[in-house]
């Protein structure tokens, strides 16, 4: 995918996409700029406006001068909304056995079917899973994993470490999901940092070393070992 002219996506999928940002600083007690959401999403500031206007109307977001943030009334829907969409994307991964790198692309379609009755039937599959394929939290698991001492790629120390997740930043970049993937940096897996340079670098998966450029390092989350 070339990154700089990303395809259009329906609003209802950038509107989810905003959600996962605003609960994921919510729940670090941040807060949320229009400017952050456009630097973490790779669509226009026309369309960000767009799905910010349609979670206000909702009822699920308010914007205060620059800052955009969840409701009281709207919290508990954005959680349940984001929940269907890592579920569903737990689905496609291990069940369905969609590549890794595609998961996030297919999601907006197929998580537009689950209900009640089979967003319970996922978790059951499943076991109740804590993190979508991205390593992201899915809301309201019982089994979330917890690293307080996680910390982004960029600012991590060299040696061994624990890959934890792929922000929202880096989930629509095909070219850098696939990079970590044939490494195998992946989200849950073991790899090491090995060194750094201008802002590159280099990591040991679990299949073989890749260099990652700074864009990445400044996406990807890890937990020293």
């Amino acid at each position: 995918m070339d990154v700089l002219a990303p395809p259009q996506r329906d609003l209802e999928h950038l509107a989810t996409e905003v959600l996962e940002v605003l609960i994921e600083n919510d729940e670090a007690r941040l807060a949320t700029s229009r400017d952050e959401l456009e630097r973490r999403l790779p669509d226009t500031s026309a369309d960000i406006t767009a799905a910010i206007g349609a979670l206000v109307a909702a009822g699920i977001a308010l914007t205060r001068d620059h800052l955009v943030q969840l409701t009281d009334d709207g919290r508990d829907r954005a959680f349940r909304r984001v929940r269907r969409h890592r579920l569903t994307a737990r689905l496609l991964s291990d069940v369905i056995g969609i590549p890794w790198w595609k998961v996030h692309g297919m999601t907006s379609e197929w998580e537009r079917l689950v209900d009640d009755e089979v967003e319970a039937r996922i978790v059951d599959l499943l076991g109740d899973p804590g993190t979508c394929p991205h390593g992201n939290p899915i809301p309201g698991s019982a089994n979330q994993p917890h690293f307080p001492d996680a910390m982004l790629l960029d600012d991590a120390p060299v040696g061994p470490c624990r890959v934890v997740r792929v922000t929202q930043t880096l989930v629509d970049d095909d070219e850098a999901l696939q990079l970590l993937e044939l490494s195998g940096f992946l989200p849950g897996s073991e790899g090491e940092i090995k060194s750094r340079r201008d802002g590159w670098v280099e990591v040991a998966g679990t299949i073989r070393d890749a260099a990652l450029p700074p864009h990445m390092a400044r996406h990807v989350v890890v937990a020293p070992r």
